[in-house]
């Protein structure tokens, strides 16, 4: 007989699903099964307990086309002896798949000790709208405690960084290739929403769109975009509108200028008391 606390894992991550399902674009059921087996797989053959993955890339920002690999990201917790040993062992899955699947995943341990420095990636992780296991009380937990370590400073520093790479990199040299500036595009709008709601900004790209942009011809411009890119890869080399672009880098430019004065009301210095406690919770599976 099930337990109760099984059966509403079960409940929850089914509703998560469907509820995501609504927001995007769904792997078809060959993949979603083939994903699932996977994660089945890696719980065997490393004898661990995976409690979150989710998508990661293209396919969870509501950007991918039918071509787009699966990037996933996962946290999985050890069996109890392998917390009491005197020297740690690798702390990090990594698996690539025959049919695109991309798999990475992170120990409980490690991963905690990253979200309570506010890891930029964890914390999308966190956030991802697909997701194909979640333990509830991990999933909830970490949810909840995100107010305490969020560091919305850190945070948007990350973005900088990335829309700066991109506009060195792909940009600066170029046409504007419009799988790159999305990336870029991305970057200046998640400094945005975090200088706007001083919270972590939303992994599907149409969300962070409609909470940062007002301009009605910007919102146009970005949806064609978002349609070019999910139609086909042939399509991510095309020339962006030269509007777009220069709304892109006057917002660029304000950040460049302003960054440094960036200094919000902060909760993120909370003390490890929080996460000793799930860590052992998930470590004894109570």
């Amino acid at each position: 007989m099930l337990s109760p606390f099984f059966v509403m894992q079960t409940i929850y991550v089914v509703f998560l699903r469907q509820e995501f399902d609504c927001k995007m674009e769904t792997t078809n059921n060959y993949m979603q099964s083939a994903i699932l087996r996977h994660l089945e797989d890696i719980e065997k053959q490393y004898d661990v307990r995976i409690l979150l993955a989710v998508e990661s890339g293209s396919r969870a920002r509501g950007l991918n086309s039918n071509e787009s690999d699966w990037d996933l990201r996962f946290v999985y917790v050890n069996k109890l002896d392998w917390y009491l040993r005197v020297n740690e062992d690798r702390d990090v899955i990594e698996e690539m798949y025959d049919d695109n699947v991309d798999l990475v995943g992170w120990e409980l341990r490690k991963t905690l000790r990253l979200f309570q420095k506010s890891n930029p990636s964890l914390m999308e992780w966190l956030h991802s709208p697909v997701i194909y296991r979640a333990d509830e009380v991990f999933l909830s937990r970490m949810l909840g405690l995100e107010t305490v370590y969020f560091n919305p400073i850190k945070t948007m520093y990350h973005y900088e960084s990335l829309y700066i790479k991109h506009d060195k990199r792909y940009l600066q040299d170029s046409a504007n290739p419009l799988k790159r500036f999305l990336h870029y595009l991305r970057g200046i709008l998640s400094c945005r929403w975090i200088e706007k709601f001083n919270t972590m900004p939303p992994m599907l790209f149409s969300e962070l769109v409609q909470g940062t942009v007002d301009d009605d011809f910007i919102l146009k411009e970005i949806d064609k975009l978002i349609n070019l890119k999910k139609q086909s890869k042939g399509n991510d080399n095309l020339e962006v509108n030269a509007n777009l672009v220069d709304y892109a880098r006057n917002l660029a430019e304000h950040f460049e200028r302003n960054i440094s004065n960036f200094r919000p009301d902060m909760n993120h210095t909370g003390n490890a008391t929080n996460l000793d406690a799930l860590l052992q919770e998930m470590i004894l599976h109570k």
